[in-house]
């Protein structure tokens, strides 16, 4: 007996084109226990390191950002001089 029931779309003929398991899918690791190591790796860091770390990181991003602010603000500026004296009545 055919116990697989028909398909009325004949492109579908139930074979697999392309595996589509891959081994860096979550899924497909298995279990994974994680809290445990990451508390470790947690207690090993120095706390106040990390944040001393971060701090330095914000201020970095908000130094190399400063360049860019002063541009736009003098783009701004230039733009409304010139539209001050273009308009001026």
């Amino acid at each position: 007996m055919n116990e697989k029931p028909e398909s009325t779309d004949p492109s579908d003929d139930g074979r697999t084109i392309a595996d589509m398991s891959f081994d860096w899918m979550p899924w497909n690791r298995g279990i994974v226990r994680r809290g445990k190591r990451r508390k470790r790796e947690r207690a090993a860091r120095d706390k106040k390191t990390e944040k001393q770390q971060f701090r330095d990181a914000v201020k970095g991003q908000y130094l190399a950002m400063l360049p860019v602010l002063f541009c736009i603000i003098a783009a701004f500026t230039l733009i409304y001089l010139l539209l001050r004296l273009w308009l001026k009545s």
